[in-house]
């Protein structure tokens, strides 16, 4: 059928319901996707025009979050009118979000190609992260443990990097606090990444009463205790570097059948591992929260916080202190987390994660309280809020 559908804008969703046939709606399907293709050529063109004033400009980054986050944000508010407007059942957010986070990715690796390191191997919950983070035409790029990660982007091997930063119910991830805790580190926190977190058990034993070893890096184990106690107590739970190590012994342990290992979907997928029990998280709304590292944060976007590390003098009431020009300037702090300096016996850092972006008056003043009072701060840098997805 070679009709034009462009005249679709002009009526309503009902009547081509009603006076539309089969063939005819998906001619019209056909004529919508051209027009989108179009449309997302379009936006590619103008995103290199954007990365060429970049280039000219020199100092100017190529990934802005903030400028990332506004466009979502915006599309998210426009999603809900369009579905009240038209009466239909509204597209769920994340599929927006998907769609255009794909978008985004790969408007941006036509700006300026991309590096992006993260804990391995491929199929680590850090890989989905940063592929949610930036798409699939970015290079991705690897590495064995957390403070690789780190290595390669302050030696710019890589343009940016994905690493956890806590769990919405095992708490902190403490390889990656203490590499922030490092003072003489030039590296800042540009962007975070709430991502829902889904754990498998992967073996190719038909039974679970025949594994006698589980490999996992220690936050999924965290995150899986309950479930492994129930129905795994016989088994030794043995830490490794990332979900995906795991995985990797047990596809290659085949003269020993009796291992198994909690990691992702992606994970079974890519080695093709069988799933012997689904979703065994301790907790349905499990969440993992994702910092990218870089050489540089984000401007302002209206909805930010603000990483501190904070070491403070081991004396009474050091701790208020810290909170104190906080609270008088009715600045919400999302999160506090104390870990040992390594530098001195019984000293602590303190991380923090406030409300508000670096450059605003307020931040400015606490932050200046803190220091007066004697503290050490280091600025890890503001970002935009996220949202789970």
């Amino acid at each position: 059928m070679t009709k034009s559908y462009r005249f679709l804008a002009c009526i309503t969703m009902d009547k081509l319901m009603n006076d539309m046939d089969m063939n005819d709606l998906r001619a019209a399907i056909d004529a919508v996707d051209d027009d989108i293709l179009a449309l997302i050529h379009k936006r590619a063109a103008l995103a290199s025009a954007v990365g060429e004033r970049k280039t000219a400009q020199a100092t100017a980054p190529f990934y802005v979050p903030s400028r990332e986050a506004g466009i979502i944000r915006r599309l998210l508010k426009r999603n809900a009118i369009a579905a009240a407007k038209s009466h239909a059942s509204k597209i769920p957010d994340e599929a927006i979000h998907g769609i255009y986070r794909g978008i985004i990715g790969a408007c941006l690796a036509l700006e300026h190609p991309m590096t992006i390191a993260y804990l391995g191997p491929e199929g680590t919950f850090s890989h989905t992260a940063a592929q949610r983070q930036f798409g699939e035409t970015s290079s991705y790029l690897p590495c064995p443990n957390l403070a690789q990660v780190f290595e390669e982007v302050e030696a710019g091997r890589a343009t940016y990097g994905v690493v956890p930063i806590e769990n919405a119910f095992e708490g902190a991830v403490n390889d990656t606090h203490d590499k922030f805790a490092d003072f003489d580190m030039n590296l800042f926190i540009c962007a975070e990444i709430q991502l829902s977190i889904h754990h498998q058990l992967l073996s190719s034993c038909t039974q679970l009463s025949d594994i006698k070893t589980v490999y996992s890096h220690p936050q999924p184990l965290g995150q899986c205790k309950a479930w492994l106690a129930s129905h795994l107590p016989q088994a030794n739970l043995c830490e490794v570097a990332s979900t995906g190590k795991g995985a990797e012994i047990v596809q290659q342990e085949h003269g020993n059948p009796h291992s198994a290992a909690v990691a992702s979907m992606a994970m079974a997928e890519r080695l093709a591992l069988p799933v012997i029990a689904s979703n065994i998280e301790d907790h349905h709304h499990n969440t993992t929260r994702f910092f990218v590292i870089g050489q540089h944060d984000s401007p302002p976007s209206g909805e930010d916080k603000t990483g501190l590390v904070i070491a403070v003098k081991d004396t009474p009431g050091a701790l208020y202190g810290l909170i104190k020009p906080f609270a008088e300037r009715s600045m919400d702090l999302t999160r506090i987390e104390s870990r040992p300096s390594k530098k001195k016996l019984w000293e602590y850092v303190f991380f923090v994660d406030a409300q508000g972006h670096r450059d605003d008056d307020d931040m400015r003043a606490a932050i200046a309280d803190i220091e007066t009072a004697g503290a050490s701060v280091k600025m890890l840098g503001s970002y935009p809020v996220s949202r789970a997805l």
